[in-house]
């Protein structure tokens, strides 16, 4: 047998050194170049058609090598450089410049993917738990998920909040709005002739309010305290899953479908406005179907940074559901739904219906851009049925809209008393294949938050 292996290693051996004595010989001084031309050449065949499999995407080193061989001038080493007038001090100098954001960049993503790993580890531990002939401890099982879930509150920032999560007001959250709104509404009921006491009321409630803001949820506009959710504390991990996986029409863990009113009513909406996404401007007048690819664009391209890869080579699968989630971004963030958030918390705060001693009409000419964050990292999601959330892994979009509005006499409209900034923020997550046993049109949708600010009158 020893005599056979050797026999062929040597056939192998003597066919490698035929092929390497037909190939053509290279001039010394381009072998490297026209090496990583080649790799770029054989990278560019196989990664034209991306496989529809999400399961192949990788870590692909000949990309970076390619890369680095077209680096730019200026990413060339200044100690090599003709000429140079700099002292080698100095040129080190200049060197380091741009080390902190590269290693900011390089420890953020170093904390990304251990998150990942986390949230992959604690879907496998969970599940392996839920069958009692895979448990070989209990009591082990139960640490290594705490352990888990601690790190991953350290690593998620404010999306490991359980508070975004909630959809009624606890009772101390209510009655202070109450309490709040019925010192306003006293003010305005008082017959007099000017509206003098309100207006002392109201600079007085946002002076002790820290930073002189008051941040309101959008489940204050819920009329019963008790009519919110329903669930169980402790729901077994199989059963979580069913639960997320489950295509119920009331499922909110699934992307929805829109209706064409909806789709219309964005359209409308995002015509006559534009977008920060991630810092880029996007004109609403280029027309909905260009803002709806311009969400895509980035949406692929900042998942696609995470797993080494270019937009292109988005499986076509995930492409497919990105496309809903931009739809669904869009239309969580169009003035319909925020600006109708922000107006309806700033009437409710204000006004007590009785007596409309003060009206409110926006401030047009003081618009801003709505504002789309992306990135990808670890959060927390709702599991319908139970009361104790569960963790996730996907793409994260936080959706900014300020519009401002101002509080006139009603009698006569032209007297502004006050200029009122609203923000409204959201929530969204989508796991889009990042987050194990997860179908890709998983969503999770917060119920959002209206942050108001007084100006006073100069």
């Amino acid at each position: 047998a020893g005599d056979l292996m050797t026999a062929v290693n040597d056939e192998a051996w003597d066919e490698w050194e035929d092929d390497a004595a037909v190939s053509s010989p290279q001039p010394p001084g381009d072998s490297t170049l026209q090496g990583h031309e080649a790799k770029a050449q054989a990278h560019a065949i196989t990664s034209d058609s991306p496989s529809s499999d999400a399961g192949e995407w990788g870590f692909d080193l000949s990309e970076l090598e390619q890369e680095m061989s077209n680096l730019p001038a200026s990413y060339a080493p200044p100690f090599s450089a003709p000429g140079t007038s700099m002292s080698s001090e100095e040129t080190l100098l200049s060197m380091l410049n741009g080390l902190p954001t590269a290693l900011q960049a390089g420890g953020e993503r170093m904390r990304t993917l251990e998150a990942l790993a986390l949230v992959a580890r604690l879907h496998v531990v969970s599940a392996r738990g839920s069958f009692t002939q895979l448990q070989s401890d209990e009591q082990t099982t139960h640490e290594q998920l705490e352990t888990i879930k601690q790190e991953l509150h350290q690593l998620s920032g404010e999306w490991g909040h359980k508070k975004l999560l909630e959809t009624i007001l606890t009772a101390s959250e209510r009655q202070q709005l109450e309490e709040m709104t019925g010192l306003l509404h006293h003010a305005l009921s008082i017959e007099n002739e000017d509206l003098t006491l309100f207006q002392e009321v109201i600079e007085q409630l946002f002076d002790g309010l820290k930073e002189k803001q008051l941040v309101i949820s959008t489940n204050w506009l819920k009329e019963n305290a008790e009519s919110g959710e329903t669930g169980t504390e402790s729901v077994s991990y199989v059963n979580q899953i069913v639960a997320v996986c489950s295509d119920e029409p009331g499922n909110t863990s699934r992307i929805p479908t829109l209706s064409e009113a909806e789709i219309f009513q964005d359209a409308k909406d995002i015509g006559r406005d534009e977008l920060l996404i991630n810092g880029e401007r996007v004109e609403g007048t280029r027309g909905y179907d260009a803002v709806v690819d311009a969400l895509q664009h980035e949406l692929e391209l900042v998942l696609a940074r995470q797993v080494g890869k270019t937009p292109e080579q988005t499986p076509m699968a995930v492409s497919n559901a990105l496309q809903s989630v931009a739809m669904a971004v869009l239309h969580a963030s169009n003035r319909t739904e925020s600006g109708g958030s922000s107006y309806e918390l700033l009437a409710k705060f204000l006004s007590n219906h009785k007596m409309n001693r003060v009206l409110l009409r926006p401030a047009s000419a003081r618009a801003s851009p709505l504002e789309v964050q992306m990135d990808v990292g670890p959060y927390l999601e709702t599991v319908p049925g139970s009361k104790e959330p569960t963790w996730a892994f996907g793409l994260r979009v936080k959706l900014t809209a300020v519009t401002w509005y101002l509080v006139c006499d009603a009698e006569d409209p032209t007297n502004e008393l006050y200029e009122i900034e609203t923000t409204f923020c959201n929530r969204l997550a989508f796991p889009v294949g990042l987050t194990p046993f997860h179908p890709l049109d998983t969503m999770r949708k917060d119920r959002g938050d209206v942050t108001l600010r007084l100006v006073l009158p100069n």
